[in-house]
């Protein structure tokens, strides 16, 4: 059964062990409109994301919110559906965990403010899914993910009923310790009682029969752990161990492995419900968010190609990258410090410097993978540092967003590559005008070496733009060469070549003569 148990760590626990004090003799969470506004005061308290712009919206006749991170995939959308028992919840108040969402997946999302009970109940938010959904694909999106947490997570799986479903461009469904079972009957609702500070098996029969109003709790339209699963896309699952509703979740993951359902549960020990909202408190909450942006962005962005952000793409070697990915269907991100050098590149263009922090997480929003051109201004008088400075960035930067890969190529004459321009560059030019520019390509490769990332660092000893070899493709075989030089479009192919081989990743820098 592909159920992944997370053990809890020592913050958390702590964390958890503050929160179950705060909460101690309360009342579980009222799932009526008079607690409407609590909610989503909670729910509100989600940092802002930066780089995701916010405005009110309108889908299929259903209003809401857009959270539009910068540099998305054009054809992809996620729309999402709060939580709140189906009575409570605003697409407003969870602007913010959404806007986190769709930065990590590559996508602008669509928070619905779907109907809520009591004042329209059931079947009226299943009606404003299906609209939803028809919606978006008649705006020609072609790749839809469908994300909820709590009874939008039940939503959510009951997604695939609507009849955009049968379009086959809902490629992946995210739901966050989902309500399942209108019927209640899971034993989690009882064994699980004590250790959820905030459901209950009373407070959820309360909002069920607020919203099925004189509907049957077992109507084809509702969500169920019988339903047909034949048209369900990619499922992955993030719940609590101590929420009431596991059992929900554990069920349904033995319905969707008998029915052959490609999908991934993660269960987190000492957790409660939809715990990931909590990612800038919980550890286990910015992991949650973290593998469900990874899971997100994998279906939204095509297989076929890689978002690729280029340092140094305004130089020789840094365009015949560009042009390189280009060709081959990958989608370019160049930062840039003067967006005027960079207005001929097939690109999008981020204005920033790499040294920059900010400048970076704006750049690396959905990238892939991060490809390394810079270069260094040389002087024989002064200590040379923009590329490890710059190299301590993007590692921090590539951390924060999750992105592993790391193709670096460290431009001319660099380390054990001196041997290869003859006396006179060896013994004279270079020990004279580049030793400062090799002290710090050392200091830089060694960064990367020890940064844990998947790495590969090309050190050619000098670039050019002479025309290619025939079929001798340089950086493969440069025994087949006695000169000390390299066209920058070999060593762009070979760098590209990079982002999806696993060859020489993490072994010692590749010296290409």
């Amino acid at each position: 059964m592909p159920i992944i148990h997370h053990n809890i760590t020592s913050a958390d626990a702590q964390a958890m062990e503050q929160m179950r004090a705060m909460f101690a003799g309360n009342p579980k969470l009222a799932l009526e409109p008079a607690a409407r506004p609590v909610f989503d005061d909670i729910m509100g308290q989600a940092p802002a994301p930066e780089y995701v712009r916010f405005e009110k919206g309108e889908v299929g006749g259903v209003p809401g919110w857009w959270a539009r991170p910068e540099n998305v995939a054009a054809a992809s959308v996620i729309l999402y559906l709060h939580g709140g028992g189906y009575v409570i919840g605003s697409a407003e108040a969870y602007r913010n965990f959404v806007g986190h969402v769709a930065q990590r997946a590559g996508a602008a999302a669509f928070i619905a403010d779907y109907a809520l009970a009591p004042e329209r109940p059931f079947p009226a938010a299943v009606h404003d899914v299906r609209v939803l959904l028809d919606d978006l694909v008649a705006r020609d999106f072609v790749r839809i993910a469908v994300v909820g947490d709590s009874a939008g997570g039940g939503l959510a799986l009951a997604s695939i009923k609507a009849d955009a479903a049968k379009t086959g461009k809902i490629v992946g469904i995210v739901a966050m310790s989902p309500w399942i079972d209108m019927t209640l009957s899971g034993n989690s609702l009882v064994n699980r009682a004590e250790a959820d500070p905030l459901l209950s098996r009373e407070t959820l029969a309360a909002a069920a029969s607020a919203y099925l109003g004189q509907a049957a709790s077992h109507d084809d339209r509702l969500p169920s752990l019988d339903m047909d699963l034949s048209a369900m896309p990619p499922v992955r699952i993030h719940t609590g161990n101590d929420e009431v509703l596991l059992d929900d979740t554990v069920r349904f993951s033995v319905q969707a492995a008998a029915a052959g359902i490609d999908h991934e549960v993660h269960v987190w020990e000492g957790m409660t419900h939809v715990f990931p909202a909590s990612f800038a408190m919980l550890e286990a909450g910015a992991a949650a968010l973290e593998d469900i942006g990874a899971f997100l962005a994998g279906k939204l962005i095509p297989s076929a190609s890689k978002k690729v952000l280029v340092l140094g793409a305004t130089g020789g070697t840094g365009r015949a990258i560009v042009q390189r990915l280009n060709d081959l269907g990958h989608v370019p991100v160049a930062l840039v410090r003067s967006p005027e050098k960079a207005k001929d590149l097939n690109a999008v263009i981020v204005e920033g410097d790499a040294s920059d922090a900010a400048a970076l997480d704006k750049a690396m929003a959905g990238v892939d993978v991060v490809i390394s051109a810079l270069g260094t201004p040389v002087s024989p008088f002064r200590q040379v540092t923009l590329l490890s400075t710059a190299t301590k960035a993007v590692i921090s930067a590539m951390k924060r967003r999750g992105i592993r890969r790391l193709v670096a190529i460290t431009g001319i004459g660099a380390g054990n590559s001196r041997g290869h321009g003859g006396f006179l560059f060896n013994r004279i030019i270079m020990p004279l005008l580049l030793r400062n520019v090799y002290a710090d390509k050392d200091r830089q490769e060694a960064l990367i070496a020890g940064s844990g990332l998947d790495w590969v660092v090309v050190r050619p000893s000098v670039l050019n733009d002479k025309p290619r070899r025939g079929a001798v493709r340089a950086l493969l075989d440069p025994a087949q060469f006695s000169g000390g030089t390299i066209a920058q479009t070999d060593a762009a192919d070979f760098v590209v070549d990079q982002i999806e081989s696993d060859a020489f990743v993490a072994k010692t820098p590749l010296i290409t003569w």
